[in-house]
């Protein structure tokens, strides 16, 4: 369990860090979603860059203790999508390809915030931004887990497989727990050693 190491620093920075990734990966699964046919997550205010209809407050005390966490499940209905259930796995995959790029965009302002600021700032702002730029990796390839309520439950309702509303709030405490000691980092490990060094470069990865 990551609890040794928590500090206040760090727990603010992941709060801020977990409000833009979830912003991020929200708006554009409902933007996906509505550039694919369905009409839903505009009407359910999902497709705003304000952070509050994307955020889970599960997920995020989850990203906040644990370093892994999830937006609020973006309702999208597989037959107003032209492409049909694979327009879920589009939604999904392009949710998870957002957090890359913007772990990757990111993580170029930190040189500027370095150079431009006073040092206090600069080294904040540095650490803030390779911070996320780590915690988008991961959550890219933890949203892809077919698992309530990821972002990837999509993947099992593209197949067809109905769960009950519950499950999400039951599996959710189960991946808080599963996080905190230790389990998703050690499950997600091999591939977020293969994608993490393409997107943020070998050395922030590590």
């Amino acid at each position: 369990m990551s609890g040794p190491d928590l500090t206040v620093q760090l727990l603010v920075l992941r709060l801020f860090a977990g409000l833009l990734m979830m912003t991020v990966q929200g708006a554009t699964i409902a933007a996906v979603a509505v550039l694919l046919g369905d009409k839903g997550p505009a009407h359910d205010g999902r497709l705003t860059l304000l952070p509050l209809p994307h955020v889970d407050v599960l997920g995020l005390g989850s990203l906040i203790l644990s370093g892994f966490g999830w937006s609020r499940p973006v309702a999208i209905d597989a037959a107003g999508l032209r492409i049909g259930p694979w327009g879920l796995v589009v939604a999904v995959l392009a949710g998870s390809a957002a957090l890359l790029a913007l772990g990757y965009l990111i993580l170029q302002l930190a040189i500027p915030l370095l150079t431009t600021l006073p040092y206090t700032a600069g080294i904040a702002g540095a650490a803030f931004v390779r911070l996320t730029a780590r915690l988008c990796v991961w959550m890219a390839l933890f949203a892809l887990l077919p698992l309530p309520p990821l972002a990837g439950a999509h993947l099992l309702a593209a197949i067809g497989v109905r769960l009950p509303a519950l499950t999400g709030v039951m599996v959710g405490w189960g991946l808080l727990l599963a996080s905190a000691f230790g389990i998703t980092r050690m499950v997600l490990l091999p591939v977020y050693d293969v994608v993490a060094p393409l997107v943020i470069g070998p050395e922030l990865a590590r």
